[in-house]
């Protein structure tokens, strides 16, 4: 519950001190997560709406394209789950739907007959640039009071976030 003017986040920031000694290391990292989840999951939905709304593709489908359009030529499915940070299963869904609409295309691997091979087809790579032609201005509006420094900044906390989580609790 907030108060009116008063942000959800602020409402919670008066009620920190309780669990946490004010300005200690354990209230920082619990402020810098919590916001770190909020602000994903807001981001989150508000292109998810955006997109689906324009394209009617879903973030499953065009986080998809996305990688396989920044994967240099073929990827296998488990290998691409991974770049994704996605469960192989919950990814073969998306590329069997996909494969059908012709968005992607599966081939066998020829080194190991067992495993596929996924790449983007031509019809993908169109989806994505519509999908792109709203994300970029999304991103631009939103990002708009920032500085380059401050992004190039903010984009280096978070990878090394990103890489110390693969690198201690990566069980795949």
């Amino acid at each position: 519950m907030s108060f009116k003017g008063e942000s959800t986040f602020d409402h919670w920031a008066k009620r920190f001190h309780e669990q946490y000694e004010e300005d200690s290391r354990l209230e920082k990292e619990f402020k810098l997560t919590r916001k770190l989840v909020l602000t994903a999951r807001r981001w989150t939905s508000y292109v998810d709406d955006l997109v689906r709304k324009r394209t009617g593709h879903s973030r499953a489908r065009w986080q998809t394209l996305s990688a396989l359009t920044f994967i240099e030529g073929r990827v296998g499915t488990l290998d691409l789950a991974r770049h994704m940070a996605v469960r192989w299963p919950t990814l073969i869904r998306t590329l069997n739907e996909m494969e059908a609409e012709g968005l992607v295309k599966r081939e066998p691997d020829p080194d190991d007959g067992r495993m596929r091979l996924i790449s983007i087809t031509p019809e993908g790579r169109r989806v994505m640039s519509r999908v792109r032609d709203v994300l970029d201005p999304a991103r631009s509006k939103v990002l708009a009071s920032f500085s380059d420094e401050e992004l190039v900044v903010a984009e280096q906390v978070l990878d090394r976030l990103f890489q110390h989580l693969v690198e201690e609790f990566d069980d795949t």
